[in-house]
């Protein structure tokens, strides 16, 4: 009996690691991803930054170009390919990922409407 409960709590240490791998969501995100997907491109809360809404993945990407390549306009539906990366943004409102490549696909991205004045 002594060596069954033995070779059991050992069969059990040695999984232990595996167990805590798929369990911990923290472990799934410490590296880089392949991302590829479509959106509009939105102004971020801070100066300089470009925030994409993914709708039907429900993600959102804080966008950094290349400082010598073109960058897409605000407003801007567009499809990326890309580096995801686990650390937290410079803009903070989605996840991080380096634009290695993108195109405009048609379509309209909803704009904010500056002709409206507010009325005190």
């Amino acid at each position: 009996m002594k060596t069954v409960l033995g070779f059991i709590a050992i069969v059990l240490l040695g999984a232990s690691p595996l167990f805590s791998q798929q369990s911990n969501p923290d472990a799934q995100k410490s590296h880089s991803t392949h991302v590829q997907t479509r959106g509009c491109v939105h102004p971020g809360k801070q100066a300089g930054c470009f925030v994409l809404h993914d709708i039907k993945q429900h993600h959102y990407y804080d966008l950094t170009f290349d400082s010598t390549g073109a960058k897409p306009d605000l407003y801007t539906h567009i499809w990326f390919e890309g580096i995801g990366y686990p650390h937290d943004a410079h803009c903070s409102e989605g996840r991080p990922v380096h634009v290695h490549s993108w195109k405009p696909l048609p379509g309209k991205c909803a704009q904010p409407d500056d002709s409206k004045t507010k009325t005190q």
